[in-house]
C-alpha cells in the first residue's frame, strides 16, 4: 500500500515539474494561461505538502 504512495507522490512531482516549465513558458509568451497555471501550481503543491 506505501508503494502506490510514493507513486503517486512522484506523479504529484513530475505534474509540478511540468506546470513550473509551463508556467515559465506562459510568463513569456502566453499570459492568458498564468492564473490556470499558477492555480494548479498552488494545487499540486498543497497535495505534496499533506503527504
Amino acid at each position: 500500500m506505501s508503494q502506490h504512495h510514493d507513486v503517486s507522490a512522484e506523479s504529484l512531482e513530475r505534474r509540478l515539474k511540468e506546470v513550473e516549465r509551463d508556467l515559465a513558458i506562459a510568463e513569456k509568451d502566453r499570459p492568458e494561461h498564468v492564473h490556470a497555471l499558477t492555480a494548479e501550481k498552488k494545487k499540486l503543491e498543497a497535495q505534496l505538502a499533506q503527504r
